[in-house]
């Protein structure tokens, strides 16, 4: 059994849309960002949440889209997720970047490894630009800046106190 670990509630499905297993989605309290590629969504059918992924989507409102999901190509298939709850996955990216809503401070002086680099330096403070945090690194003086982003940070070890990152190429050649 696929266990999907945290699930939250995205929306309900409305209705069919069109006769090719479309699907209207309204969200019930979630932004755009929160649905990741390559994630599936879950839709609970008799109770049980079934995983589906998204083969087209659209928005059409503000608080609703235009669904299609893999392998239902038919508005028949379809009409059988009407009112149905979509769930999707706490996403790695709530847990991995949980720090971030609470207060960052408890970062500071995180040993932060670069995969390429190697040592990069300890975090100093993790500077708040909305939407856009980033970590003001120490080394040998020097301060070096780096986004806070979930494509550069790989991982946070709390017991080592170390942030594993990767950062682009060249982006410490502008600092070192």
């Amino acid at each position: 059994m696929h266990h999907a670990g945290n699930l939250k509630l995205l929306g309900e499905i409305l209705k069919t849309h069109g006769i090719e297993g479309h699907l209207v989605l309204k969200f019930s309290c979630i932004t755009e960002d929160e649905l990741t590629d390559g994630e599936p969504v879950f839709i609970e059918i008799d109770g049980i949440p079934v995983p589906f992924f998204i083969s087209y989507f659209r928005f059409l409102s503000g608080d609703s889209a235009i669904v299609g999901l893999d392998e239902v190509d038919s508005a028949g298939y379809a009409s059988e997720f009407v009112n149905c709850r979509v769930l999707i996955q706490e996403t790695a990216y709530d847990g991995r970047f949980r720090d971030i809503d609470e207060g960052s401070e408890n970062l500071s002086g995180f040993l932060v490894i670069d995969e390429n680099h190697g040592e990069a330096g300890i975090l100093a403070e993790i500077i708040e630009y909305p939407e856009n945090p980033v970590m003001r690194i120490e080394k040998d003086g020097k301060e070096i800046l780096i986004p806070f982003h979930e494509n550069i940070v790989k991982n946070i070890n709390y017991g080592k106190r170390v942030i594993e990152i990767s950062a682009p190429e060249g982006l410490f050649d502008l600092y070192l």
